[in-house]
């Protein structure tokens, strides 16, 4: 069966996946995806949120219309989808939820965002669902500052987050604000107006995580950043957790604080509060680098990409 590569682990897999780059010859799988029936999900499974149910470390996933899955170990997802399913639609999340419970459960801090190479370390941009993460993705990766990952960031033990798809997902009016004609890309699944978008990256490795940038809006005209610090540091990766409500059980709740707490030891954490109505990603982009070069005691921000 085909094998893959991501966020540092070799994956074998039933299913095409052809969003992930292919694994080296003799690689050895550490993780299995395989179809077959989804046994009953267990009676004192706690419900995460409607359709997500955690259980001894394992997460069920029910989504109606596509199919059932489980992920165990770290190692094992089970896919069980309902009848003229497309592998597109399974994948969305094998992808998603599936995997970023697999890096959970390897002991990852999993953080819903992106990050890009900053030179010689990650910057890693945080921020809920619609903040214009990917959006801003695409104008670094434009910029020449090489993505990491989008939607999911996995920080292992030493504060390193590891190199994951290396495509990001777009919506339709995100590509035009881009300049970029939809014509020119897949989409994800058909009757879906999101498309996939190859990043440039080449031979990127594991970076450590130096900076953490949390996307707000406000209602004012200004774009502001600040330095954010004890607590609230904390509260900003608990937000931005990925699949932060399967943090269920108290022992994983504890590690998730230590995680944390070793994560915001290690990298600057910065608040970019931008107006709604006017923000873009080239001006969010302008912030964040001119942030990092004065950091840094650069002289100008494209020397960060240097």
């Amino acid at each position: 069966m085909p094998m893959y590569s991501c966020f540092g682990i070799t994956v074998d897999s039933s299913i095409p996946l052809p969003d992930l780059e292919g694994a080296g010859p003799g690689a050895t799988a550490d993780v299995t995806v395989r179809e077959r029936p989804v046994e009953a999900r267990p009676a004192a499974a706690v419900r995460a949120v409607p359709g997500l149910w955690w259980h001894r470390g394992e997460v069920w996933l029910e989504a109606p219309g596509t199919g059932r899955f489980v992920a165990r170990d770290g190692s094992t997802v089970v896919v069980e989808r309902e009848p003229g399913v497309s592998d597109g639609d399974v994948r969305i999340f094998v992808l998603g939820t599936m995997l970023g419970a697999i890096l959970r459960q390897r002991g990852h801090l999993v953080l819903h965002g992106n990050a890009f190479d900053c030179g010689a370390s990650a910057a890693i941009v945080v921020g809920h669902s619609g903040a214009g993460k990917s959006t801003l993705a695409a104008e670094l990766d434009r910029r020449g500052l090489p993505v990491l990952s989008d939607d999911v960031v996995p920080i292992d033990a030493a504060g390193v987050a590891a190199p994951g798809y290396p495509r990001i997902k777009l919506w339709a009016d995100a590509l035009q604000d881009l300049g970029l004609d939809t014509a020119g890309f897949e989409r994800i699944t058909d009757g879906h107006d999101k498309f996939h978008v190859p990043l440039s990256r080449s031979g990127i490795a594991p970076l450590a995580a130096e900076f953490v940038y949390v996307l707000e809006t406000h209602d004012r005209p200004s774009l502001e950043l600040s330095e954010v610090t004890g607590m609230a540091a904390y509260e900003a990766l608990r937000t931005h957790t990925y699949r932060g409500e399967l943090l269920v059980d108290p022992a994983d709740e504890w590690q998730h604080l230590r995680q944390c707490a070793d994560l915001a030891a290690r990298a600057r954490i910065v608040r970019v509060v931008r107006p709604a109505a006017t923000m873009t990603a080239a001006a969010t982009a302008d912030a964040i680098l001119a942030d990092i070069a004065g950091t840094r005691g650069l002289r100008t921000p494209e020397d960060v990409r240097r």
